[in-house]
């Protein structure tokens, strides 16, 4: 099937006053270079493509799972940090056993945004972990079959009618807290993204565009310890 070009997203409306930290915009061929790769099997093809009007990842795997990630120090206990993002699905691994966020079986999805929290002794660090799944319902949240130390939130599902880019901004402090039930105890250490299909050994194909890292503006620690 030939690939089609993903097409701009309408302007998302702005849901919080952002203070920028760090923006990855993948304009030119050195765009991930800042990128680090963690290899689990195989190297995922991770490019910049670029149609003329607009430029992203593109991500396709054949059985392979690689991870890109950005070292970042963010404050997570005195500021409260969001992240925001367009990302896009082309096609699922494909997966015999129902889909679920709980088997190590065939853990596989098209499309993951992470964000780390990284302790001293790294085993205790904690990751919000967003996913584009192809059947479980938006909203489908709990514990990665690996560690409860990571929290998986589907935050799209299956194919839209509409194609094109998905805009996603989120409160990382409240996505914490909701899915710990406290606030951090260590500060951000790195953001990824990762398509895989290593588990059910087919393919994925995803592309991400514009991460952005920054904080609530005028956001106290006496607000992001209460929670939203």
């Amino acid at each position: 099937m030939p690939f089609l070009a993903p097409k701009a997203p309408p302007p998302a409306p702005a849901v919080y006053k952002f203070e920028a930290v760090k923006e990855f915009q993948f304009s030119d061929d050195n765009a991930l270079k800042e990128w680090e790769e963690k290899v689990f099997r195989s190297k995922v093809i991770y490019q910049i493509e670029n149609d003329g009007a607009l430029s992203y990842v593109r991500a396709t795997t054949d059985k392979a799972a690689s991870a890109l990630y950005y070292k970042i120090k963010m404050d997570a206990r005195k500021k409260h940090p969001l992240i925001s993002w367009k990302w896009e699905v082309k096609k699922f691994p494909a997966k015999k056993l129902p889909e679920s966020l709980e088997t190590k079986d065939e853990d596989d999805f098209a499309a993951r945004v992470y964000v780390l929290f990284i302790a001293p002794f790294f085993t205790n660090s904690k990751v919000l972990e967003y996913i584009w799944a192809e059947k479980l319902p938006v909203g489908t949240s709990g514990a990665s079959p690996y560690s409860s130390n990571i929290q998986l939130i589907v935050l799209r599902s299956g194919l839209d009618n509409e194609e094109g880019f998905k805009f996603e901004e989120r409160d990382i402090m409240a996505d914490y807290l909701n899915a710990f039930g406290r606030p951090p105890e260590h500060d951000i250490g790195a953001v990824a993204f990762m398509t895989n299909a290593e588990h059910t050994e087919s393919g994925a194909d995803a592309m991400y565009d514009d991460i952005k890292l920054g904080y609530k503006e005028d956001a106290t620690k006496e607000e992001k310890g209460g929670g939203l």
